[in-house]
């Protein structure tokens, strides 16, 4: 379900849901090479304020290319922008950038897992590739702490068609109360507001925290979901604790889009969206042969050979596309064995952590897990045992250590 705006939300008891205030406090992050003076994005994901000068989004802004180039974090609201800097880092891949210029930031409410109940309704943000922000409604179906992370990731169903990771998961009141990571399968995953807590004191962001329940986030059942572990509720930052002033003049030497040319980044953004969609050539494919019906069409079009590949969908390998019809590829750190190489502060990757290859006589992808420390993960979370290959269709995702490290198999043209 796609709420414009404007709209209201009203289901069951519930109150209505402040729908532009959940717009105003969501962006879009770019991650940006420079290329002759200016600014090229590469990679995009979500992101929502904490105050005017932070904002959480995913790692997958920053860090280098495949090709080496230096990424640039770039945050975009509407026609405005401002270069950003990380200044923490944790799990998931969750990030807080530190604006270089402070932006319009909506008060911001962070509401901790033991305000949330199964089943609650919760509302997430979309950026279609043309026209205005909508907002997805879904409901939390639990609430679990995967293998190998200290941090609770919630369940909530359906997920919205065009989900970027690194953004907001808000309650009925507007408070966020989770971090878009992943959709898989008909599922959304996000991590619960509790994983910023160390985060905040060190940005110095200004937030508030719920200490007592939405009024409008009433649910089929009276009881929250249950964790395994009880996590801390994010401490609330002293009002001194803002990092104020302007940033030094040591910085890049390429310049900022000024006025209008943020409409350019945008557009840029929008198509780098549309690229990154699973159904793009289908819905192009289908357009074209409406708008071309009158045109006398072969009997027969040869079908465009598919190849298996492995696509990065977070992390250093974001974005690429590794052939596998060519053999196994072995992921790790030691580039003596590895084809698909992490660098060293990729510390919650093995040497050699696991490898991945395309079975054509079973017409499957073979994973398995080569004994690493921090383990292979399927999407839903499951670890796999080492040296015991896992059949993975076309579409299914896994990730490697933790969750910052994200990938996909899948069938190209």
């Amino acid at each position: 379900m796609k709420i414009a705006p404007a709209v209201l939300f009203s289901a069951c008891a519930l109150a209505q849901a402040p729908t532009q205030q959940m717009v105003d406090a969501s962006l879009r992050v770019l991650g940006a090479v420079q290329q002759n003076g200016k600014l090229q994005p590469v990679s995009r994901s979500g992101g929502f304020f904490l105050d005017a000068r932070h904002v959480v989004t995913m790692d997958s802004c920053c860090g280098k290319t495949q090709e080496g180039q230096e990424k640039i974090a770039v945050v975009v609201q509407g026609e405005k922008g401002s270069l950003g800097q990380p200044v923490w880092s944790g799990a998931g891949g969750v990030v807080i950038l530190e604006l270089k210029d402070a932006l319009q930031a909506p008060p911001i409410t962070l509401a901790p897992l033991r305000l949330t109940m199964q089943n609650q309704p919760v509302f997430t943000v979309v950026f279609p590739d043309q026209g205005a922000p909508s907002v997805s409604a879904a409901k939390v179906q639990g609430v679990f702490k995967p293998d190998g992370m200290d941090v609770q990731v919630y369940r909530a169903a359906p997920p919205p068609d065009d989900l970027l990771a690194g953004g907001a998961m808000f309650n009925a009141c507007g408070q966020v109360l989770g971090i878009n990571v992943l959709s898989d399968k008909g599922i959304e995953f996000a991590l619960v507001a509790d994983a910023l807590a160390p985060g905040l004191e060190k940005a110095g962001a200004r937030v508030q925290v719920a200490d007592q329940q939405c009024g409008g986030a009433q649910s089929d059942s009276t009881s929250p979901p249950q964790p395994q572990t009880k996590p801390q509720s994010p401490p609330q930052p002293k009002p001194d604790g803002g990092k104020g002033g302007d940033p030094g003049d040591d910085g890049p030497r390429w310049r900022l889009p000024q006025g209008g040319e943020w409409v350019g980044v945008a557009m840029i953004a929008g198509l780098i969206g549309l690229a990154m969609r699973r159904n793009t050539r289908e819905t192009v494919a289908r357009a074209l042969t409406t708008r071309r019906s009158a045109v006398p069409q072969p009997a027969y079009i040869p079908p465009r050979p598919q190849r298996p590949v492995l696509k990065g969908i977070a992390g250093q390998y974001a974005g690429s596309s590794i052939a596998l019809d060519t053999g196994e590829s072995l992921l790790g750190r030691d580039q003596s064995v590895a084809n698909l190489v992490f660098g060293p502060e990729s510390d919650s990757i093995s040497k050699r952590h696991c490898r991945v290859g395309w079975d054509a006589i079973g017409g499957v992808f073979r994973l398995e897990d080569l004994g690493s420390t921090n383990g292979t993960f399927l999407a839903n979370g499951e670890r796999l045992a080492p040296g015991q290959p896992r059949a993975l269709r076309p579409g299914d995702r896994f990730y490697i250590g933790d969750l910052r490290n994200q990938f996909e198999v899948r069938m190209e043209g």
